[in-house]
């Protein structure tokens, strides 16, 4: 679980973080426990930022009662973004670990709060952030250093325009050869095409990466979010399976 020491401390365990682009109810989460095998670590965005201001924006304060419930009936552990510093008192009783989005890496505000809570943070890269500047924007979490930081490869923006974005697996590499950070790749957010998503799984962990954070929905077509790059629990489940059989190959355990 991605707050256990022995998973932050470990250089082999490779983590599956998954779930729901956004919640959109109780029913939609409870339908993807039940369905996802041995996912213990689950991503929801309860509040969410959109570059459309006409889009699906999360259920807010009503999504915190949502994972509270769900919580007393099974245990897992839960991330979800923070998009303003002034969300952190409803926030920090329901969340295990924060996730900082592309748009907020500059956030340097919202950063400095983060480092006072203790918890980790998965740090996603902005569009068009060179690596220098995403691990220069690393600094405002001092306390939390390499142990508690976990960068998140999301894609790139760059000239292509046949994906959503550019996965840049040499800043993965590069990270792993040269730093001490557990990296993710987001492999739902660097395609934004569904059906890419599970050769991208395979590539992450040949990377040398320490996990996923995958975007799944019970029902995708009928996603309120980026429908079209969520997969089913049951693709998640066959990535897992296949991710288990690979993971020996390059001294790794699926978790």
């Amino acid at each position: 679980m991605l707050n256990s020491e022995s998973y932050l401390q470990s250089k082999s365990q490779f983590l599956l973080i998954a779930g729901p682009c956004a919640l959109e109810s109780q029913e939609q989460l409870e339908n993807f426990i039940k369905s996802a095998q041995s996912i213990n670590t689950i991503r929801a965005g309860i509040f969410k930022m959109r570059t459309n201001p006409e889009s699906f924006q999360g259920l807010g304060e009503y999504g915190l009662n949502i994972i509270n419930n769900l919580k007393e009936k099974s245990s897992f552990q839960f991330i979800t973004e923070i998009t303003d510093p002034r969300q952190i008192e409803s926030l920090d009783p329901v969340v295990d670990a924060y996730q900082v989005g592309s748009r907020n890496m500059y956030n340097y505000d919202l950063l400095k709060e983060l480092n006072k809570l203790g918890k980790p943070v998965l740090f996603k890269r902005a569009f068009s952030a060179t690596v220098s500047e995403w691990l220069n924007a690393c600094g405002y979490m001092p306390d939390l250093g390499e142990h508690k930081i976990i960068l998140c490869e999301r894609g790139i923006r760059t000239f292509e325009t046949s994906t959503r974005n550019t996965l840049d697996i040499n800043s993965v590499i590069y990270l792993k050869q040269n730093h001490n950070f557990k990296v993710f790749i987001d492999p739902s957010h660097a395609s934004g095409i569904r059906s890419m998503v599970r050769p991208l799984c395979h590539v992450g962990l040949a990377s040398g990466a320490d996990g996923l954070l995958i975007e799944s929905h019970p029902s995708p077509e009928c996603a309120l979010s980026d429908k079209n790059q969520q997969i089913t629990p049951t693709e998640l489940n066959q990535i897992r399976s296949e991710l288990i059989a690979m993971a020996p190959l390059f001294g790794k355990e699926i978790i």
